[in-house]
């Protein structure tokens, strides 16, 4: 009878193995065609935003998300001695970071409203229920007519399936 210890995590391990294999398949269609660039990064962020519900609360994530990658990443550069070892450190990082340190500023990018109110103080608070009215009131009808993926549905029903 095979111990706890003995007895693989496969579903773990193929989770991760077919991590590794999409990063690096985009990593190859972003080297053969740069221009996916700029779609492939839209629709992970639109995907981020409308996960959290694409409305005002759901912006703030994203955008409290989005300004702590890129310290992370500005970080690192800064860090670095050099552009070539700056690449290579970031390519054997990419996993580890990835899951990691993405999965710790998605949960703080939670509190973003904390942020913000320990920021300002009172007024972060003040500041954060006028702009959720006006986004409720004039912004939301904009970004969905420029974004209309935000307006469809997040699960489909099985009927749909």
């Amino acid at each position: 009878m095979p111990q706890q210890s003995d007895v693989p995590d496969e579903p773990r391990r193929s989770w991760l193995r077919r991590h590794i294999s999409e990063s690096i398949a985009i990593a190859r269609g972003i080297i053969a065609e740069p221009r996916t660039v700029g779609p492939l990064l839209r629709g992970a962020l639109l995907g981020i935003w409308r996960i959290r519900g694409g409305g005002f609360y759901g912006l703030g994530y994203l955008v409290c998300f989005v300004v702590l990658e890129v310290r992370m990443f500005v970080g690192d550069w800064e860090g670095s001695d050099d552009v070539v070892r700056f690449v290579i450190m970031e390519a054997i990082e990419v996993v580890f970071r990835f899951t990691v340190q993405s999965f710790v500023n998605g949960l703080l990018a939670f509190a973003w409203p904390a942020f913000i109110i320990d920021k300002l103080d009172g007024w972060g608070l003040l500041g954060i229920a006028a702009c959720w009215v006006a986004f409720d009131r004039w912004g939301k009808a904009r970004v969905e007519a420029w974004f209309p993926e935000l307006k469809a549905p997040l699960i489909k029903s099985a009927k749909q399936k």
